[in-house]
């Protein structure tokens, strides 16, 4: 200060320096020109008077801050700016006397005007402090001050607006992890000027809140620094965003990561799956858990998902909705006898293992049969008319044990009788590709199946008509 004091000795007239002790130890209000004692003294001696208040700003923080002095009939007079937190001397008349190149100093609108309480013409000029890419320290008021006795001086004030910025003391961290049923907080705590309100939201989509024991409600923002959940479930992991915002932008965001822990699960989509032989078969395995755990398919004691063999191909597919949801698939390409057999989806965390089976079965292709038919039919029309169709006969032998045996059904309807006949599997048959044109082949071997089938015929045509 002493230096500073030199400084102005050494630059002002010798009356400012036998002043600016008196400046910088009063108080700031006995000197403001605007008080009646001080207006009076200065009209009276003709010195110097300020044409207007300096006034307050207020600016974002990084911009620039200008506070505007205007004063009359500065004559001989030296005009100082001071920062009035520790009277630091800014500048001097038209020089700056700090090193910091956040102030400078600009003179503007030099001008005669005439004063309509003397008559006179006095000289006016503006003397511009500028504060540069101003910061959150820079907050505060700067006095205006000329070295008349006694000495003339006013304040302006400086209000420096701050972006909000998430503190890292008392925030939570990037990844908070608890076990399902405990309670989770996450906090955020923020600054700025004005002071930031601070609200939560979840990244992809609405969270949840717990209403009751079984039941959640959704919501799309939480105010507040503090997110409290109760009895945390699995449906409430995700990243939650901190939100800070004020008058000043940009806002400001945190992501916090809430993972739920719980013991695996596994759960097979067909506990029994049939394919023919020779196709291509899917096992489907639904597995829960967190963290992430390592699936694998076994057939016996046998790893089949990591099989050397090309046929079994293993894919997971994890949900994007659900992250704890993974479904793995195990394809068997190509289907054989040794295949068949049981199958387990197994997976493995560091909470715990759960594995859950099913067993892989062949679907046996069923032929359908093709029964060797007579029909033959009477219609009765005055008695005196009777027809007979010729039997059309084909044979083969069927897969199913229950068709295996020769059987002969009969229908009445509308006046008719009809009749199929399936012949017996064991029956020897002859590949001749003309017997079917020709009709010679099959005569021995059925000739004594529709005789005996005509006497049955006949008989049932004369219970049912007579």
């Amino acid at each position: 200060m002493r230096v500073v004091r030199l400084l102005l000795c050494y630059v002002l007239l010798e009356d400012y320096c036998s002043n600016v002790g008196a400046a910088i130890t009063s108080d700031i209000v006995h000197q403001d020109f605007s008080s009646e004692q001080n207006t009076a003294t200065l009209l009276d001696n003709n010195v110097p008077s300020f044409a207007t208040a300096i006034g307050n700003v207020t600016v974002a923080s990084g911009r620039e801050a200008i506070l505007s002095c205007t004063i009359r009939s500065l004559g001989k007079y030296k005009v100082a700016w001071l920062r009035k937190d520790d009277m630091m001397v800014l500048s001097m008349g038209t020089k700056t006397l700090t090193n910091s190149h956040k102030f400078s100093l600009s003179l503007e609108n030099m001008k005669p005007k005439t004063n309509l309480t003397t008559g006179r013409n006095e000289d006016e000029a503006t003397w511009k402090l500028h504060i540069k890419t101003l910061k959150e320290q820079d907050r505060g008021c700067y006095m205006c001050q000329v070295n008349t006795k006694p000495m003339l001086n006013q304040v302006g004030c400086v209000d420096v607006l701050v972006a909000p910025d998430i503190l890292t003391s008392g925030t939570s961290e990037s990844e908070v992890i608890v076990k399902e049923g405990e309670n989770a907080t996450l906090e955020c705590k923020a600054s700025g000027r004005p002071p930031p309100t601070v609200s939560w939201k979840k990244e992809k989509n609405d969270f949840l809140l717990r209403k009751n024991r079984d039941q959640f409600t959704k919501v799309q923002t939480w105010a507040g620094e503090r997110l409290e959940l109760i009895r945390v479930d699995r449906k409430q992991m995700g990243a939650y965003l901190c939100i800070a915002k004020n008058d000043v932008p940009p806002g400001v965001s945190k992501r916090v990561y809430l993972r739920v822990h719980f013991s695996p699960t596994a759960k097979v989509k067909d506990e029994l799956v049939r394919s023919p032989l020779g196709t291509d078969v899917s096992l489907i395995c639904e597995i829960e858990a967190s963290p992430r755990t390592i699936n694998v398919w076994q057939r016996g004691k046998q790893l089949v998902s990591i099989s050397s063999d090309d046929r079994f191909v293993s894919n997971e597919t994890i949900s994007e909705k659900e992250e704890w949801k993974t479904t793995i698939e195990l394809k068997i390409k190509q289907l054989k006898v040794e295949d068949l057999d049981e199958y387990k989806c197994r997976a493995t965390s560091v909470i715990g293992v759960a594995e859950a089976s099913l067993r892989l079965y062949q679907i046996e292709g069923v032929t359908q049969a093709t029964r060797a038919t007579s029909t033959s039919g009477r219609r009765y029309n005055g008695g005196n008319s009777l027809w007979r169709t010729t039997p059309k006969l084909a044979y083969s032998r069927t897969s199913t044990p229950t068709l295996q045996r020769s059987t002969v059904a009969f229908t009445h309807e509308r006046g008719k009788i009809f009749t199929t006949t399936t012949p017996h599997s064991r029956i020897p048959l002859t590949k001749d590709h003309n017997a079917f044109k020709h009709n010679e082949i099959f005569d021995a071997s059925v000739s004594t199946i529709v005789y005996s089938n005509f006497i049955i015929i006949t008989v049932a045509l004369l219970v049912v008509l007579f």
